[in-house]
């Protein structure tokens, strides 16, 4: 869902949101490149900048990407406990150096086989899922991109950390970044 309100929640969620949705665009432009779909050379190595702008403008938020889920990882350390647990109660004398590690590593294992799985299983609900319109082809990416930029600039200069103050001069830059790559959209011909 995108919000119409700039300023609505704090800065962290919106350069969050924002590197998404340009890590999405990136990525497609890039692929479309490789292809030869649509040749664009510059664009998407100039939204790599913009991102990375907003990159360093979020690590003076230390707002750091989320690497998994916490959902799936405590279901992977729920799924360790469920195999460990009846192997504690069934081995013989489980206190011994070999089969503890034995156990650990039953758990350990299992936790990893059911993060795959339920990896395995978003995947195929992705790929059931009905395709949209590829980010790239957003007639209002870049509008919306400079929008948010510009509301996170605006909230970085009136915070009153100065490191946060210095999030604004990162996003300055992606605004520049942000305005050539515009500049650089492919003509069709």
């Amino acid at each position: 869902m995108i919000r119409d309100d700039p300023f609505a929640g704090g800065v962290a969620p919106r350069l969050r949101r924002l590197d998404r949705e340009l890590r999405e665009a990136i990525t497609d432009a890039q692929c479309r490149d490789w292809t030869a779909d649509r040749p664009d050379r510059v664009g998407f190595a100039r939204l790599g900048q913009v991102r990375r702008e907003v990159g360093h403008a979020a690590a003076r938020y230390r707002v750091a990407p989320a690497a998994t889920d916490g959902t799936t990882l405590l279901a992977a350390l729920l799924a360790g406990v469920l195999v460990a647990g009846p192997l504690l109660l069934l081995v013989p004398d489980p206190a011994r150096p070999l089969p503890l590690a034995g156990i650990a590593v039953a758990g350990v294992w299992a936790g990893y086989a059911f993060r795959a799985g339920l990896r395995r299983l978003r995947i195929r609900r992705a790929r059931g899922a009905p395709d949209r319109a590829a980010p790239i082809d957003d007639p209002f990416l870049y509008a919306r991109a400079r929008r948010a930029v510009e509301s996170c600039a605006a909230s970085a200069r009136a915070d009153r950390s100065y490191r946060r103050r210095g999030a604004a001069t990162d996003l300055e830059y992606a605004l520049d970044w942000l305005a050539a790559a515009q500049e650089e959209l492919p003509r069709v011909s």
